[in-house]
């Protein structure tokens, strides 16, 4: 920025000596400067002092061309930066911190706030570049004409003092346009996430109705902010008008400047013009897009400075789970109270029990995700926190609501980072019975599944996302519902399967039906927090 805007500034003063020399009186300044070019005739003179404009006028373009183009990467790089960094903190604050920000709020999150911390950002960015400008111009401003360059500077000040007040209602239009677009992320999900039973139901108009609300409000404050950041701007052109003409005034008729001079320093204060608009301008929108950071601190706290890199940690070699005396309470009777229980590796245990009964909570307990109020978890007598990241290698977790990408078959088998052939891609297709479904498709493992898996059924959802959890190679599964899509005969041979894996994982089966659980070796129940002991199932 500073070597941009001194290249620019040497160029612009090489124009005194130039116009001087045009005049036909030369220029004794630089004669003082350069004594042996008073050998060289005035075409001479002219000719190099040309050259030394042309050379720093092009040095200029070469510089701010590098310094464009940084300034683009840091901009880049950091909202990439910050994007991951507020992922890496939701991921940090657990489970239930995420699961109370909802889908709406991480939509919210990502999609609008970290996209306007990173716009304050680059504004901040540009304020950099046009002070850097305005300081080198007006010190060279001051070269020519210290009493020109004070009333230029009195401009300036009076421009920053009106930019104060613009900056102030910046912040609050930004603060109104970030919770604006917070309800309009809301509604928004609101209506894809019931669009199909409002559709089926003649009820769209009333989620339509609750969206056009919200995007009225955020269009309302964003076009006053808009209005009156407009306003400003075309007050400062006008007012940068004046200022050239009072400058032009003083500078003939106040200081009876030369007019090598006096057009050097005009020209200056017009290419100071562009940077001062810069500053103000970014100033303001920097205000009005700052507030984004107050939301992301709201809703994360304050931000890791890193983020975790990827697990490598062994799976653990395991023989025995217990849970011994764990209490979990959400509120009374939500959750589990003083459950204990062992699990053998390669035991199915089947959970059954009423929605809000606390399988949920269960199942949370034993991948980790929730620490228990009261009790302890242990595997082979060692306390679970303690081998927690050993402990979650070894597990696959397929629930009833699955997540499908819109991306290929293939795209959503290796989601989750495992290192998989196409032959174990197709073994693990063959084990959940979707293998000669994908062979149809005409592109096979690279076929589209579409938005969510919206071209597979349901039941082929469940099975490709059972497909993913078993490449992993589990020695813990655990199916939330996972297969409740699937018809009985269906979901039996699958579970048949599931078991005759060799060698064969333990698992934890929620379900409803009487015939899932009929696959399990043992059962237990949930109901009002309070869990039954293991009984065989028969």
């Amino acid at each position: 920025m500073i070597f941009g805007a001194l290249a620019e500034g040497f160029g612009l003063l090489t124009i005194v000596p130039l116009l001087s020399i045009a005049g036909g009186g030369g220029d004794p300044r630089l004669l003082r400067l350069a004594p042996w070019a008073g050998s060289w005739s005035l075409d001479q003179r002219f000719l190099i002092v040309l050259a030394l404009f042309v050379t720093a006028m092009g040095l200029r373009s070469v510089l701010l061309f590098a310094r464009d183009v940084l300034l683009a990467r840091l901009s880049t790089d950091y909202e990439a930066s910050l994007r991951l960094r507020a992922a890496a903190t939701l991921a940090s604050r657990g489970w239930p911190f995420v699961s109370r920000i909802g889908q709406g709020g991480m939509q919210s999150l990502l999609l609008s706030d970290v996209p306007r911390a990173s716009e304050a950002v680059r504004y901040l960015q540009n304020m950099a570049a046009g002070g850097a400008m305005l300081v080198v111009a007006l010190t060279i401003t001051f070269l020519l004409s210290a009493k020109l360059t004070l009333v230029a500077l009195a401009f300036l000040m009076a421009a920053v003092l009106m930019s104060f007040r613009i900056a102030r209602r910046g912040v609050r239009s930004g603060f109104a346009i970030s919770e604006a677009m917070d309800a309009a992320a809301g509604s928004g999900h609101r209506l894809h996430a019931g669009l199909k039973s409002a559709l089926a139901q003649g009820t769209v108009g009333a989620f339509l109705d609750e969206y056009r609300s919200s995007l009225q409000r955020t269009a309302s404050e964003s076009s006053g902010f808009i209005r009156h950041y407009s306003g400003a701007r075309y007050w400062s052109t006008a007012g940068m008008a004046i200022a050239a003409a009072v400058l032009l005034l003083v500078g003939v008729r106040a200081l009876a400047l030369p007019f090598p001079v006096l057009v050097t320093s005009l020209v200056l204060f017009a290419r100071m013009s562009t940077p001062a608009q810069s500053l103000q301008s970014s100033w303001v929108l920097a205000a009005s897009c700052a507030p984004a950071f107050a939301a992301i601190e709201r809703r994360l706290g304050k931000l890791q400075q890193t983020h975790p890199s990827s697990s490598s940690a062994p799976p653990l070699v395991w023989r025995r789970l217990e849970i011994e005396e764990v209490t979990f309470e959400h509120q009374p009777e939500r959750g589990v109270r003083g459950f204990s229980l062992a699990i053998e590796n390669g035991e199915w245990v089947g959970i059954r029990g009423a929605s809000g009964a606390g399988k949920t909570t269960l199942l949370d307990l034993v991948v980790g995700l929730l620490s228990p109020q009261q009790g302890k978890l242990s595997v082979d007598g060692c306390p679970l926190a303690e081998v927690l990241d050993r402990w979650q290698a070894t597990i696959a977790y397929a629930g009833q609501e699955g997540v499908v990408f819109s991306d290929s078959v293939r795209g959503n088998l290796l989601a989750e980072g495992v290192a998989a052939s196409d032959s174990d891609l197709w073994d693990a297709l063959g084990t959940v019975g979707l293998a000669d479904r994908v062979r149809a498709f005409p592109n096979g493992l690279d076929q589209d599944v579409g938005d969510r898996g919206s071209q597979l059924s349901g039941g082929e959802r469940q099975r490709l996302v059972l497909a993913r959890a078993l490449l992993r190679k589990p020695s813990l599964l655990i199916l939330d519902e996972a297969t409740a899509a699937l018809d009985a005969e269906g979901e039996a041979r699958l579970l048949d399967r599931l078991r005759s894996l060799d060698p064969r994982p333990a698992a934890l089966v929620v379900a409803h039906r009487e015939s899932t659980l009929s696959h399990c070796d043992s059962v237990i129940s949930t109901q009002h927090g309070k869990v039954s002991a293991a009984q065989s199932f028969s």
